[in-house]
């Protein structure tokens, strides 16, 4: 009986020491991104205005994602969160006072 007693306390004590690894803390910046709004088959994509190669998704949080349907075919300036974990990288929006409409129309550099 004393050394289980005496196994407990050690196992207690040992116990007190250990802590659990902590998670890597994620630190996000805003980031503007700027091209040609598109969409696609359930997604909104963002554009680059010269060869028109997917740059972002765009990823609403807290809005519709419909509210991105007005500026389709245009040029916007979008700040949010870019995470580059995806093919394309996904820029997550908070609001869509962060969508800024820079032309009404997209028009690849070469035409220009």
């Amino acid at each position: 009986m004393r050394h289980i007693c005496a196994l407990l306390i050690v196992l207690v004590i040992a116990g007190v020491g250990w802590t659990a690894p902590k998670e890597a803390k994620r630190t996000f910046r805003n980031q503007v991104v700027t091209g040609c709004l598109d969409e696609k088959p359930g997604v909104y994509v963002l554009r680059s205005d010269d060869v028109l190669k997917e740059i972002a998704q765009l990823d609403p949080i807290g809005f519709d994602k419909q509210i991105f349907a007005r500026y389709v075919g245009h040029k916007v300036s979008i700040t949010g969160e870019l995470v580059s974990t995806t093919e394309p990288p996904t820029l997550r929006v908070v609001s869509p006072n962060q969508i800024k409409d820079v032309s009404q129309m997209c028009v690849p550099a070469s035409d220009k």
